[in-house]
């Protein structure tokens, strides 16, 4: 089959690789139908999450169907489309019965295979086995609630990054009326504007550097900003009386980014972390939150939990989480699907992948 090797730091490619084998009771073969190229993927490449062994097949967002299963893997059949989470869950441990899979005791995620050989690899590829599939994989419709068809495009980022973006606007306890800062509008940050919408907030200011993103984060309601100038501080005492935002939603993954939050947050206000933070040494500023009263949420998000909460909105066509694909390439192409994203050319937002 083909798929999308780490050859090695910043260098990715496609190659021919056996099928993955069945290996346990439970275990899944799915044939994917569409894979996304996501920000994580990028820290790999990068270098900025080392210890990924060189040679992995990447990627953790997909879409496909059930190819074959071994032993029993509770109501999935052949034949069956799949939606997966980024990350499995056993459904049975301390954390599964809490409702908290992303913290599974057997959990790995997509695409992360370590030097020692432990970790899953991933789906950008033709297939994917999928360990402890029948408390990690969700069957999906062909149609959405109005009859029309339910495309792979509606349903994919429920399996990570629109999950993320809800979590960490839930968690941002945002009330109708509120006003809300997304720190970064990647494909992430797009998504938080988008999920936070759902809360009713008065006000949704976007900041961004880069000017595409901010008309797309315009498109979504959002006030587009740049975020080197003051016009934020200023606009936000404009909308709240002097205060600051009640709720930020980090979505960079970097320390100015978090500076940024809590800066521009309103004493006893809310800091909800979305971004992957890779780097291994940062001051975080705790006696100005602990000034503020700030409360800060961060954590893998538990994707597994909120597909099952948010396919709803998809089949009803609530949120249009498709409208921030910009590019979709064959897996052929992925390598230059990866640097489009990377370099940020032809106004990249969100690439995909058909194998």
């Amino acid at each position: 089959m083909k798929a999308v090797l780490l050859n090695q730091i910043g260098n990715v490619s496609v190659q021919e690789r056996s099928e993955p084998l069945l290996q346990e009771a439970g275990d899944v073969l799915v044939r994917v139908t569409t894979a996304g190229i996501c920000g994580s993927d990028l820290h790999i490449v990068h270098g900025r999450d080392p210890g990924i062994r060189m040679g992995t097949i990447m990627g953790h967002e997909f879409t496909g169907f059930v190819e074959d299963i071994r032993g029993d893997a509770g109501d999935l059949n052949r034949g069956d489309r799949i939606l997966s989470p980024f990350s499995i869950n056993c459904g049975q441990c301390f954390y599964c019965e809490r409702n908290l899979p992303g913290r599974c005791i057997r959990s790995h995620c997509f695409g992360f295979v370590n030097e020692d050989g432990s970790g899953l690899e991933g789906s950008q590829a033709e297939f994917v086995r999928v360990p402890l599939a029948a408390s990690t994989l969700l069957k999906i419709p062909d149609a959405k609630s109005d009859g029309s068809p339910l495309e792979d495009d509606d349903v994919l980022f429920l399996g990570d990054i629109f999950s993320t973006a809800y979590s960490t606007a839930e968690f941002a306890k945002i009330q109708k009326g509120d006003t809300v800062v997304v720190v970064g509008c990647g494909p992430v940050g797009l998504l938080c504007v988008l999920a936070a919408r759902l809360f009713e907030p008065a006000n949704i200011v976007a900041l961004d550097s880069i000017d595409y993103r901010l008309e797309k984060a315009r498109e979504f309601g959002a006030i587009p900003l740049h975020p080197e100038s003051d016009q934020a501080v200023k606009l936000l005492q404009d909308l709240t009386e002097g205060r600051g935002a009640d709720a930020v939603l980090e979505a960079v993954g970097h320390p100015s980014a978090l500076d940024l939050a809590i800066q521009l947050v309103r004493p006893a206000g809310f800091v909800s972390i979305a971004g992957y933070h890779t780097q291994t040494s940062y001051n975080l500023p705790i006696q100005k939150a602990y000034a503020k009263n700030l409360t800060l949420r961060i954590g893998r998000c538990h994707a597994r939990k909120y597909i099952t909460k948010l396919l709803p909105l998809v089949l009803e066509s609530k949120i249009p989480l498709k409208s921030i694909i910009t590019h979709t390439l064959p897996l052929a192409d992925a390598a230059e699907g990866y640097r489009m994203f990377s370099e940020k050319r032809d106004q990249a937002i969100k690439v995909l992948l058909k194998p």
